[in-house]
């Protein structure tokens, strides 16, 4: 079977999601969001990260923890969102590694203690990501925003990350919701790459990758840009399905013609 990555003199695939967060391409979108989380970890309190599937969300964050000082922050990331409002509680409670409790009320408490003392006393912020926010309903969410009262609604010892699909930011509209979309401190909307993005983008993971010339040419980058909408997963998956077609027709390089095909193969 022909290999990819031998056919086109590459030393790894170019899209591999496991990339090095300091090797990722830096596009305007990634450079405003980081400007936004080290707002928030310097402030405290919630953030509200939202956009479409695949513009980079999860990139932002894994490059925003592997930046933390780990004497000063404790991170704690989960993609479980899809809970009621006393298995969230409870999720969060094992999260943290807390002892088992029974009662809503005692693991409320029990975990409010256990951010406040982790700030005061051990002097590290502890840094919550919740993923895949945009599955919570009203109720969980009330609860995340009862959590982030301390001190007579005064102080925020720690930082909630919630980030989702653009469906959350119509979530946050519903009326129900206006007492939590006051304690959000800031929030920002990941919008997909530009054509001159797409085009760097691209070319900056193949040349990561190894190669040593341009594999697809200025007409086949735009079209990149015209199919993906500029996100950039649907950019890394719909670039390798059509180097893989190149392979196998023995090309050495991708043309428009080649991405359409592509395209219409993939429905």
């Amino acid at each position: 079977m022909k290999d990819l990555i031998a056919w086109f003199g590459l030393k790894e695939l170019p899209f591999d999601k496991n990339i090095k967060t300091q090797e990722a391409f830096k596009t305007e979108s990634l450079s405003e969001c980081a400007a936004r989380l080290d707002y928030i970890k310097r402030r405290g309190g919630i953030l509200l990260l939202t956009g479409d599937p695949g513009v980079g969300k999860t990139l932002a964050l894994r490059r925003f923890v592997d930046s933390l000082n780990e004497n000063l922050f404790k991170p704690f990331y989960t993609p479980l969102s899809t809970l009621s409002r006393a298995d969230l509680l409870a999720h969060l409670n094992r999260l943290l590694g807390l002892p088992h409790r029974v009662a809503k009320s005692a693991i409320y408490t029990q975990i409010q203690r256990a951010l406040l003392e982790s700030k005061e006393a051990a002097g590290k912020t502890i840094l919550l990501i919740i993923d895949e926010a945009h599955l919570l309903q009203t109720g969980p969410l009330e609860e995340l925003r009862l959590l982030t009262n301390f001190k007579m609604d005064s102080y925020d010892p720690f930082i909630l990350i919630l980030a989702g699909q653009s469906e959350l930011r119509r979530i946050m509209e519903f009326a129900v919701m206006e007492p939590f979309n006051q304690r959000i401190a800031i929030r920002y909307h990941m919008p997909p790459l530009s054509l001159q993005e797409t085009k760097a983008y691209v070319t900056h993971q193949l040349k990561r990758a190894g190669a040593k010339e341009p594999l697809l040419d200025e007409a086949a980058l735009a079209a990149v840009h015209d199919l993906s909408f500029g996100i950039p997963r649907k950019i890394g998956s719909i670039t390798e399905a059509a180097l893989t077609y190149a392979m196998f027709d023995h090309k050495r390089s991708v043309t428009p013609e080649m991405l359409l095909k592509v395209k219409t193969l993939e429905g």
